[in-house]
Formats: structure tokens, sequence, C-alpha cells
């Protein structure tokens, strides 16, 4: 009787674990090896605006990178524009090659300018810099625009023989420059001699942000004949409850020079707003209606859009306010010793360079801008502005603007 009843449990547990044997059997078939003709897949991340050596670190062992283009060197720290896969879309990890754009790192010195029908045909590579400490300090309350990136427009010349090499070799440079933003940048270039200009997108417009501040002190200076004459700096004329003018308190008294220098060398927005309440809007109204330009200040604005060409003529009517006024030397001094002025006249250190930048973040994208007079040999004009949906701010395409300008600059005048 024992005997059976030790088959019968024998029996049982061969039973139970034939069973569990199966069904380890089954789920392996049917859940982990799965059919030969079924791949294993992912979900690609959106691996977008995040640097090549932050997605290589998380996911090499999943997908490779490959870039897209040869141009630039140094991509590791570039931020990734683009992927071919798209974010959420299934692919097989450890057999997929992603392709990608990136921001460009540093230019190798060897490399050259492609022709402009050679880049009209190439996708957009966008340089993007580190964040330049302290940039940060416009932050005008109106939002002027929408992110769209155009086609690429075309680089427009007058009174420049682009049949010379030299000449021509500098305006593809330019353009090579200008094309990796497409529609969203807009520059121009102005001799102030001889009147010959080059542009891309010079009708476009941009939010201008602090680079107004430039043409509304001018018109201050142009009309006050007491610069010393003072205002309280309150409580109510403070962009912000923690812009203070020089860190100073409440109840602090500034001079109209003191503002005008403050509005500009510091781009300090309680200074601009103190001059506006104070000093008010005629002047800078009619300084634009005798330049036949549209802007005009009212009780509720004192930011604007302007294109790259209004820009410049502001710039113009402030380089000739500079040579003829009494108050001309205050205005270039201003400019001359500005807060930021590391985009044009940080590559252009051999001049003296009178230069204003505005920046103007928005909700998922930044607007960028310079304009400056640059004096070499002949004086010109340079003016710029970008706008990117990266969280960093490009001051690389101004130095790299402010260099091309400069040599088509001095090839346009050796071969004249």
């Amino acid at each position: 009787m024992k005997r059976n009843e030790s088959e019968q449990l024998i029996s049982i547990v061969i039973i139970v674990v034939s069973l569990i044997a199966s069904a380890v059997v089954i789920f392996y078939v049917m859940v982990i090896r799965k059919d030969d003709s079924t791949e294993k897949t992912e979900l690609m991340p959106d691996i977008v605006g995040y640097s090549v050596e932050d997605v290589e670190a998380c996911y090499s062992r999943f997908f490779t990178l490959e870039i897209d283009s040869e141009e630039y060197s140094d991509y590791g720290s570039g931020v990734i524009l683009s992927q071919s896969v798209a974010e959420n879309e299934p692919y097989e990890p450890g057999n997929t090659v992603i392709k990608v754009t990136v921001s460009a790192g540093r230019m190798p010195e060897e490399t050259t300018a492609e022709t402009i029908s050679v880049i009209t045909e190439t996708e957009p590579v966008i340089d993007e810099p580190e964040l330049e400490t302290g940039l940060l300090v416009d932050s005008p309350v109106y939002s002027f625009e929408s992110m769209a990136e155009g086609e690429p427009s075309t680089l427009i010349t007058s009174k420049i023989d682009e049949s010379d090499e030299d000449v021509s070799a500098a305006l593809d440079e330019l353009y090579s420059v200008l094309i990796k933003r497409y529609g969203d940048a807009g520059f121009i270039y102005v001799d102030l001699e001889s009147g010959a200009f080059a542009e891309y997108n010079a009708d476009t417009a941009f939010s201008a942000a602090s680079i107004i501040k430039a043409p509304y002190v001018r018109a201050v200076l142009g009309s006050e004949s007491d610069l010393d004459r003072t205002f309280e700096m309150t409580e109510e004329v403070l962009n912000s409850s923690s812009e203070l003018i020089n860190n100073q308190p409440v109840g602090t008294m500034f001079s109209t020079a003191e503002l005008a220098r403050a509005a500009i060398e510091d781009s300090d927005n309680t200074a601009y707003k103190m001059l506006f309440n104070y000093i008010g809007m005629d002047c800078f109204n009619e300084l634009a209606e005798s330049l036949n330009l549209p802007q005009r200040m009212t009780d509720e604005n004192y930011w604007f859009k302007l294109t790259p060409r209004q820009t410049a003529i502001y710039f113009k009517d402030i380089f000739y306010f500079i040579e003829q006024h009494e108050n001309g030397a205050l205005m270039k001094e201003y400019l001359e010793n500005a807060e930021h002025n590391n985009m044009f006249s940080d590559e252009l250190s051999e001049y003296t360079v009178c230069e204003k930048y505005g920046y103007l973040p928005q909700e998922d994208f930044y607007t960028l801008g310079a304009a400056a007079i640059v004096y070499a040999d002949s004086p010109y004009l340079i003016v710029g502005y970008i706008r990117s949906t990266s969280s960093s701010v490009n001051t690389q395409f101004f130095r790299d603007c402010a260099r091309c300008a400069d040599d088509l600059h001095l090839a346009a005048k050796v071969g004249r």
C-alpha cells in the first residue's frame, strides 16, 4: 500500500514537472524567440537638441549615428538638429544607422568656401556655441514673431565687382555662412563711402530687442541740451523688481547722460524705460519720420521689429551723428564700450567697432541680432539677425559674418 502511494506521488511530480517544462518551452518559442521572420524592434527616441556625445553615450548599443556632412569638424560637442528616423518610429536595435545633421563645431582653417550652386543644394548646418555668460539681459514683454524656417534666399549685391576673383571668393564664403540659416537669417553689409552693399533677406523683419536702444539714445542725445538733468529711479519705472541700475537702491537720481550710457553700455532695460518715461517718444518718432522709417513709439510700446535694411539706415544715421553732432563723441563712446560686444567686434578686434546687440527669448525659440559701425580704413556697416530653436545663443554666426564681410570689404577696395 505504501509502495502504491509512493508510485502515485512520483507520477504526480513527473506530470507537474512535465507541464512546467512544456509551459517554459511554449513561452520561449512564442514570446521570447518568436518567429524567425519577426524582428526585434524598439521605438526611436527624440535625440534632436542633444549633443552627439550624450546620444552616443546613451544609445551606442542600440544604433549608430552617421553625420550627414563633412564640411565641419569637432561634431562631438555639436547639437543634433535632425534625425533620419522620426521619434517613436520602430527600428531594429543593433543594426540601425541614424543619419543626423548637427550644429557645427570648429571650422578647419583649410576648409574652402563652396560655390553658390553647391551651397543651395546642401542641408543647413547651424553653428551653436555655448551660451555666453550674462547675455540674457533683455526681456521685452511683447511676442514679435513666429519661428518658420524659410527657403534659401539670394545674396544680392550692388556696386560690387563680382567678376573679381577675390571678391567672388569672399561673396561665396559669406553666402556659405548665411545659407546655413536658410530663411531664418538676415544680413546686410554697406560701404559707407561708396554705397556698395551685399544683402541677404534684408527686408525680412526680426525682433530687434535691445538694438532699438541705439537709435533711441541717439535721438535723446540729439534733442536734449541738458544731459545733466536728473531723474529718480522709482519702483514704478523699474523694468522688473530686480533690475536696479548699477545696483543702486530705489530713489537714486540718475542724469540723462548716465541713463543713456547704461542703456547702451549695459543694455540696461530700466535705464531705457526711465528715458522713455521721463523724456518721452517724440524725439525718436521725429527721427524715424525724418529717415522715412515706419517705427513709431507709443505709450504701450517701445520695442520693435526691424529689417536688416531698416537697422542699417538707423546706424548710418548714427554714423553721421557721431561725425557731426556735439554729442556724437558720447554716442561713439557708449557703442564702443557696449557690453556683450562679442559678436562682430569680437572677430574684428583690429578695428574700432561701435556695436549694439539685441536678444529676445520666446517660448520655443530666440532671436538674436547685432548692428555695428566698423571703423576700418574706410568705414562700413554690418547688420545680422538670426532665429533659432536651440537653447544656446549663437554668436559664432556673427563672428563668421564679420570676417566674411571684412574680407569682402577689403577685396572690393583693392579691386576698384
